[in-house]
């Protein structure tokens, strides 16, 4: 719990950086943000599958 709580105190604190050092509005930052997140997402979702997915590749390579 302890990470968590430090982990939300450095990202509050990166926001406050960014609005306040950045020439951008939110509307201008907003969507490099969410796409980080979204592809941080996704990789979390891509690890959990890849590991769990054999596709057939054993077939494949015995031809």
């Amino acid at each position: 719990m302890a990470d968590i709580k430090r982990l939300e105190k450095e990202l509050r604190e990166a926001a406050d950086n960014l609005r306040a050092n950045a020439k951008l509005t939110s509307q201008q930052y907003c969507i490099p943000v969410l796409g980080l997140i979204f592809l941080r997402f996704a990789w979390g979702r891509y690890t959990r599958v890849n590991g769990s997915c054999d596709f057939g590749a054993s077939r494949l390579r015995a031809g």
